[in-house]
């Protein structure tokens, strides 16, 4: 049986690692970012949301960070979660390349529709709106599962989950109005979550 003075530091390393893999995700993923097609100007639309992100990732950090101190008795999570945290981390960073791969040089970082845009219904988007935004979430979680506390993946997702509905809010309001064929797109195509049938 492991030593009770050691499961605090184990706990640590498991957070610290969980949120270097977050921050190293991160960095994959811009790194496999595919050309802008336009300009990628700040929008009205963006200014809200790139002041929420920031702050959500910092109470997912926190979070992550603080949850070895909680202790055993504060919902710790088995081991294994650690090594699966990190198996969400990558499913994530798969995903959200996917997902800008598949828009083909129009996955901007503001809210934007540039002329003969298209309405993308491949790859991801066949099963949901916004997959690049779901890819994003499972890294911040998977890093939370990482720490193994469920403090820390309830915190993660619920101020990361936040931030990006606030976002996909935006973007479907921008996209509705300024993108052709989107809103029919929207009445079939689930927004955060596939489902079958």
């Amino acid at each position: 049986m492991p030593s009770p003075t050691m499961r605090p530091l184990r706990d640590l390393a498991w957070a610290a690692i969980g949120l270097g893999g977050a921050f190293g995700c991160m960095r994959a993923v811009e790194a496999l970012r595919p050309e802008v097609v336009a300009d990628d100007p700040r929008t009205a639309e963006d200014d809200p949301f790139r002041r929420e992100l920031p702050r959500a990732y910092a109470v997912s950090a926190a979070a992550i960070l603080a949850s070895p101190l909680l202790g055993a008795g504060t919902g710790r999570l088995p081991w294994i979660t650690g090594p699966l945290g990190l198996g969400v981390q990558l499913a994530g960073v798969g995903l959200r390349v996917w997902a800008m791969r598949e828009l083909h040089g129009h996955y901007a970082r503001t809210l934007r529709v540039v002329d003969e845009q298209p309405v993308v219904r491949t790859g991801p988007y066949r099963y949901v709106r916004h997959p690049g935004y779901l890819g994003a979430l499972l890294i911040c979680v998977g890093a939370a599962v990482s720490a193994r506390n469920v403090a820390a993946v309830a915190l993660t997702a619920t101020a990361v989950g936040t931030a990006y509905g606030h976002r996909m809010d935006a973007e479907d309001a921008l996209l509705r109005r300024d993108l052709s064929g989107y809103a029919d797109y929207a009445a079939t195509t689930h927004r955060l979550v596939p489902t079958t049938g």
